[in-house]
């Protein structure tokens, strides 16, 4: 799939499941009865080599264009303005080995030197 990944939407919800984490534009939930009603902005899905490759338990966005999402394996720093993601864990930083559009394509991390 290629999209061209503009930065978060205004007002991004983030939703945690067993899957992964889905983006939404919150603007689109006002008239929704279901949360899975809403087609997601954008969908990391939970896998193996995955930009999320762990649980998620938290998401939140602290700076513009950046969330920092919990998972059990680590903490996941998703850059939209660089188009790139980090995991901090036990062992140390890494970096995913593609950019945001291969996000559930299975790259894998290298560690940060």
């Amino acid at each position: 799939m290629t999209m061209e990944i503009e930065g978060l939407p205004s007002r991004p919800f983030f939703n945690c499941t067993p899957e992964g984490l889905d983006i939404l534009d919150s603007r689109e939930m006002s008239g929704a009865a279901r949360l899975d009603a809403i087609e997601p902005w954008m969908r990391f899905e939970l896998g193996d080599r995955n930009i999320i490759d762990s649980k998620p338990r938290k998401a939140a966005s602290s700076k513009p264009g950046q969330v920092t999402v919990e998972c059990e394996g680590g903490t996941v720093h998703i850059d939209f303005e660089d188009g790139r993601a980090k995991k901090v864990t036990a062992q140390g930083e890494f970096i995913y080995m593609g950019d945001l559009e291969d996000r559930n394509e299975g790259l894998g991390y290298i560690p940060v030197s």
